[in-house]
């Protein structure tokens, strides 16, 4: 039996040794049929192997797509590291309490919310009810009505003193007596300024003799907040370029320096109303010059002091969508000595010049304008940390990433020539009036990469001068991708 058994397990080793050969062999000629297959083919389809470079776009779909062309440059660029901001006033120099001089009742208002000024416009008319003003006018009224009487009585007294009709002495006790006069007067001109009387109206009173009932409140502006007196920032003596994102001028306004720069905020009163004297009676605004706030971590503030050291500047960007717009050239005025106790930021400042956008006068002649930068509104701020000073930058939708690499989509130029006159912007234009576009993806290194830019490695498959599609890289891949799916790849030209 043990040798039946020895046999059976022979006989079934070698029976599977040979289906085991059998089957490599039938698949071994499989796989060589097949290659022959797509031997024959590829000799068949020469073009095959170029179905894959390139993606054709009509002139229809490029219209519709809103595809930007772009010629590839190398230039410097800076990281920047983004940081939350708010603008805010500047403390003691954009707002101004006008406050009632005198204690009286307010008979007509002149200013309105939101209404532009200028120093001296008149803005209230008070009734005055203060007894004590009312009692230094009256005695400065008898002040000069005595000053009259003695520079008379001196006068009469003249003659008769040189002719030793009198003694001289009464004349001496005139003459000292007008001095404590004078000198009362002097004390009485000064109370009536400090008790808010204008000089013009102080002199009416004098030459008058009349008492003052009224009184305008006037826009008086303290020296500090005059622009002329404001003194020179660096934010100011730097050029600052208001510019949207993709560099062209965004920024249509009239500009701070002209017209009216103080706007009427708030008013607290209204006619028949009794005020007290210092009583606020509205609040004035300059925003002619405004802060913007940083927000830094803690790790960041050596960044944010070294940006003084190395003369970088700061982007500050403003606004959502198509709205966005950004302001260049600006600098770190300084850094505050507090940490926020609530968002524990570390708050830093920078100067804001700001610019009037629209204007408007009512029917009364009263002008409004509206400013562009507001106290409380957000910003991103945008500090440079590092830079490549010659690479290869790419607005970020000009880059679609698939997987671990990154595509470029190139202009394939070989089946036209740009006439040879036209500057970089007349080709751009020239080109974008072709009938048909096909595009090229090109995979890039990319070095940084950020909301806005890719910082390209200038070494690569793309060089400088060679024309790209700047925006709608990914759609761009798609209709790739569905091209290849469909099989219409092939081309007629020579690479």
């Amino acid at each position: 039996m043990a040798a039946d058994e020895r046999r059976l397990v022979g006989w079934v080793l070698v029976s599977s040794i040979v289906s085991l050969t059998l089957g490599l062999a039938a698949g071994y000629g499989w796989f060589w049929r097949q290659a022959s297959l797509v031997s024959a083919a590829a000799e068949d389809d020469p073009d095959e192997h170029d179905q894959e470079d390139h993606v054709d776009i009509s002139a229809t779909a490029f219209r519709n797509l809103g595809l930007q062309l772009g010629i590839v440059q190398q230039q410097s660029f800076l990281q920047r590291l983004p940081l939350p901001s708010t603008v805010v006033e500047k403390p003691g120099r954009s707002g101004l309490s006008v406050t009632a001089p005198i204690q009286g009742v307010v008979r007509e208002v002149f200013g309105f919310p939101g209404q532009s000024l200028m120093p001296g416009d008149v803005l209230f008319r008070m009734q005055i009810t203060d007894q004590a003003l009312e009692a230094a006018q009256l005695s400065l009224l008898d002040i000069l009505t005595r000053l009259a009487v003695t520079e008379r009585e001196i006068t009469r007294l003249d003659p008769l003193t040189e002719t030793g009709a009198i003694i001289g002495r009464r004349k001496l006790e005139l003459e000292y007596q007008l001095k404590q006069l004078d000198a009362e007067r002097a004390a009485r001109l000064q109370e009536l300024r400090l008790r808010g009387l204008t000089v013009d109206q102080i002199e009416r009173i004098v030459a008058n003799r009349e008492l003052v009932d009224q009184l305008e409140v006037v826009l008086e502006v303290p020296g500090n907040m005059l622009p002329s007196q404001e003194p020179a920032t660096p934010a100011v003596t730097r050029p600052v370029r208001w510019l949207k994102p993709d560099g062209s001028a965004s920024i249509d306004a009239i500009g701070s320096d002209v017209g009216p720069i103080y706007t009427m905020e708030k008013l607290d009163v209204f006619p028949g109303r009794a005020v007290l004297k210092g009583e606020q009676l509205c609040h004035v605004a300059q925003h002619a010059e405004l802060l913007l706030r940083g927000e830094a971590f803690e790790e960041d503030v050596p960044r944010v002091r070294a940006l003084a050291e190395r003369d970088w500047e700061i982007v500050a960007q403003f606004g959502q969508g198509d709205g966005r717009f950004q302001v260049e050239g600006l600098v770190v005025s300084y850094v505050d000595n507090h940490v926020d106790p609530d968002s524990q930021t570390f708050p830093f400042y920078i100067d804001l010049p700001n610019r009037v956008m629209f204007e408007r006068q009512d029917a009364v002649g009263r002008v409004f304008r509206s400013w562009l930068f507001k106290p409380g509104q957000r910003a991103h701020l945008f500090l440079p940390v590092a830079e490549w000073p010659d690479a290869i930058v790419l607005p970020r939708a000009a880059v679609v990433w698939t997987g671990p690499s990154a595509l470029v989509f190139r202009l394939h130029m070989d089946d036209f020539e740009v006439p040879t006159e036209l500057d970089a912007e007349a080709t751009i234009r020239w080109l974008t009036q072709l009938p048909e576009f096909e595009f090229e993806p090109v995979e890039v290194q990319v070095l940084h990469r950020d909301s806005q830019s890719c910082v390209i490695e200038p070494t690569g498959l793309l060089q400088p001068g060679e024309v790209i599609a700047t925006n709608q890289a990914y759609q761009l891949y798609l209709a790739w991708r569905m091209q290849l799916a469909g099989g219409g790849g092939g081309h007629d030209h020579d690479h």
